[in-house]
């Protein structure tokens, strides 16, 4: 009997001073800095003992081998057509062979395989092994120290850490109920009602970022958005409002969704003006226009004291490895623009939400079994549009400074392909422009010269222009 009891305070305790108070105080724990840097370790280690095991099993000499085959001239000239005639006219011969169509179509290949737009819809691939079962890499069978380790931290993650994160989340969702009952009884026209509502919203969201055993870093906080902005972000997964709400108030404009993340929409509306929409419902896209612009505009052109809009312009989650193209309704308003850039850490956990695949609760099982979310935040200086500037130039020109910043791929795609199908008309414009990159990257034939191909561009972006319009 005394050694259960022992246990349980000593669970109790740990979970009451261990998570809940460093919430309610709004403190870091270095516990957490200590722990991830000790994961980072064995990480490293276990990583050395696969290359070791690689050694001795021969599997490192066949990669550098055909390492050294990709980069070697001899695989470079079989990739070129026999009509090419520029250094390597002492190897090559100046005719035409049914063979020379061979290493155009292993180009074209490589290219469908290698689609830059297609594999940000999945999960990305990780450098070192991070002893997670979801991850495509599968090196325990490897050496028996490797077992010993993937077990202890299969115990670690599922038998301590789900139940504890899993209780300090049930406590957030306990404390949002009860914050939402607190200020549905104030007065919102009291001078501390906002002071209120910020702290008690803000200790919600760092309950369920303790939760994650998030440990977030925020540059520049002196950017952070300002009342009757619109801030802006790429987006990754639903965490990345819990994010931006770690330490600010907003107003979120989002699709509807159901389930558990359906409640919790509708528990938020009770205290605040959010707006959510349905993507098929052309009256609800007209509705958050209007809304926006009453939102973020006050009455006679005054700044308005509204808390700022919080947006994700993309309209999807994509991995963390690029943004692309954002719409350009938020962009029309005439208010101030905060960007923000969101760089996750994808060696210990995948924070990236494949919403077509995964259900919301199937999700959060991911996020609370891996070892902990680390992130970076970006507060980038505020923009306006320029004078002569239309909604469509000024979104492209947030979305370079946020993909520059947090490091990110800048596509001109549109996310929503996952969701359906491209108009016939930008479908083809976006081939001819994959198309004019793969040629001008790559050694031209005689009859195509780069002023045809400088045409052709314009016109292709011309096109997407108009269409977007």
């Amino acid at each position: 009997m005394l050694p259960r009891l022992f246990f349980l305070i000593y669970w109790l305790s740990t979970f009451v001073f261990g998570f809940l108070v460093p919430a309610f105080l709004g403190g870091t724990l270095t516990l957490r800095r200590w722990y991830i840097k000790n994961v980072h370790r064995l990480f490293v280690y276990c990583d050395n003992i696969i290359k070791e095991r690689k050694h001795l099993l021969g599997l490192d000499d066949k990669e550098e081998d055909e390492t050294e085959s990709v980069h070697s001239p001899r695989l470079k000239r079989r990739h070129l057509p026999s009509y090419v005639e520029d250094d390597y006219h002492d190897v090559l011969e100046p005719s035409f062979g049914f063979c020379d169509v061979a290493p155009l179509v292993m180009n074209g290949i490589s290219s469908i395989r290698d689609d830059q737009v297609t594999n940000r819809f999945y999960s990305q691939e990780k450098d070192l092994w991070n002893m997670l079962t979801r991850t495509s890499i599968h090196p325990v069978f490897m050496s028996h120290r490797l077992n010993i380790i993937w077990f202890l931290s299969l115990v670690w993650r599922w038998g301590w850490l789900l139940p504890m994160r899993i209780l300090v989340f049930m406590a957030a969702m306990f404390w949002l109920l009860v914050a939402t009952a607190i200020l549905l009884v104030l007065p919102r026209d009291a001078v501390w009602y906002e002071k209120c509502y910020e702290w008690m919203m803000c200790l919600v969201f760092r309950l369920i970022t303790h939760s994650f055993s998030a440990i977030i870093n925020f540059h520049n906080p002196e950017n952070k958005a300002k009342n009757g902005g619109i801030c802006v972000a790429n987006h990754t997964s639903p965490l990345d409002a819990v994010i931006l709400h770690y330490d600010n108030c907003y107003s979120m404009i989002g699709q509807r969704h159901g389930g558990l993340l359906g409640f919790v929409q509708k528990v938020l509306d009770l205290t605040a003006s959010h707006v959510w929409f349905e993507r098929g419902e052309s009256k609800d896209r007209q509705r958050v226009i209007d809304r926006l612009q009453n939102h973020c505009i006050g009455a006679n052109d005054k700044p308005s004291k509204n808390h700022p809009v919080l947006i994700f312009p993309e309209g999807t989650c994509i991995n963390n490895t690029s943004v692309m193209l954002f719409k350009k309704g938020s962009f029309e308003i005439d208010t101030t623009i905060y960007p923000v850039a969101i760089k996750y850490d994808t060696l210990y956990t995948e924070a990236f939400w494949n919403s077509s695949e995964q259900s919301i609760v199937r999700y959060l099982i991911m996020m609370l079994t891996s070892w902990a979310l680390v992130v970076n935040v970006w507060y980038l200086p505020p923009m306006k549009k320029g004078p002569n500037e239309d909604a469509i130039a000024f979104a492209n020109r947030v979305k370079s400074l946020i993909a520059n910043k947090g490091g990110l791929v800048d596509l001109q795609w549109d996310g929503m392909i996952k969701r359906k199908k491209l108009s016939e008309r930008i479908r083809q414009s976006l081939m001819d422009l994959e198309r004019i990159q793969f040629l001008e990257n790559s050694v031209l034939p005689r009859n195509i010269s780069h002023g045809n191909l400088s045409n052709l561009s314009n016109n292709s972006y011309g096109n997407l222009k108009d269409a977007a319009e």
